[in-house]
């Protein structure tokens, strides 16, 4: 009954996060004006804003005018309730929950957000920092000092990444906003997250490019790295105990 009533939580939260995926990047206030139509600019009411209920019950469509609705917004939503779950069974009931689940949905926001919009907005990423090294302290799974590590590791290593291709490459091979996401990413897993979504986000972002290269048989497209850099660092938390174990650590 506990993760049933936490994933329904985590869908209200998502409901929540498709707001500030579709309003940050178009630089509108998340409070106003309420949610609306985008197609015929209609009010949404509150009993059509239900998470996933109001989907299914409405099948996908405004009920003014019957314009088609993003399945990204149920999706986004029981990504939420999944994390909230996840992250539950995996920290309990632990200042650590909260850290790393709010963690997780920045990274989802952050990577739809980069997804169609090839940004990744500094009012999440740096206000994401201050708020990784403010809580180290308070933590179990984390120190303050491994905090400030992987802070400094995950800006160094991607800034000397930047300006590899910037400076010598001539071609933004990885964008500051890339950089500012892996110190953030740094800040609340340490040096671990920073390495796992490098190393893992690379792998990942190679295979979806690969049939694109295969195709094509050319190096001229771009990609979104950060959804990869988000997932490489996921995956790699979540199977951090293992990993230290089987290293001996």
């Amino acid at each position: 009954m506990e993760y049933v009533l936490l994933f329904i939580l985590g869908t209200v939260f998502g409901s929540f996060y498709n707001v500030v995926i579709y309003r940050l990047p178009r630089n509108v206030s998340l409070l106003n004006p309420p949610s609306s139509c985008p197609s015929c600019g209609s009010r949404i009411r509150w009993f059509d804003n239900i998470p996933l209920i109001s989907y299914l019950v409405l099948r996908g469509r405004c009920r003014t005018c019957g314009a088609r609705i993003s399945v990204q917004y149920p999706l986004v939503e029981i990504a939420s309730g999944v994390l909230m779950v996840l992250s539950y069974a995996r920290w309990g009931s632990s200042l650590d929950f909260a850290v790393y689940y709010l963690f997780f949905s920045a990274l989802l926001v952050l990577s739809l957000i980069d997804l169609w919009w090839f940004i990744l907005p500094d009012r999440i990423t740096i206000p994401g920092i201050v708020l990784g090294l403010l809580v180290s302290p308070f933590r179990e799974t984390l120190t303050p000092l491994e905090s400030l590590v992987g802070f400094g590791v995950g800006i160094l290593i991607s800034l000397g990444i930047y300006l590899y291709y910037v400076r010598i490459r001539r071609m933004e091979g990885l964008g500051l906003g890339d950089v500012k996401l892996l110190g953030f990413i740094g800040s609340v897993t340490g040096p671990y997250g920073v390495l796992s979504a490098l190393f893992l986000g690379s792998l990942f972002g190679l295979l979806w490019v690969l049939p694109t290269l295969l195709r094509n048989r050319n190096l001229q497209f771009a990609i979104p790295f950060g959804p990869f850099l988000s997932l490489g660092c996921f995956v790699g938390v979540l199977v951090e105990d293992r990993v230290m174990g089987f290293l001996g650590l």
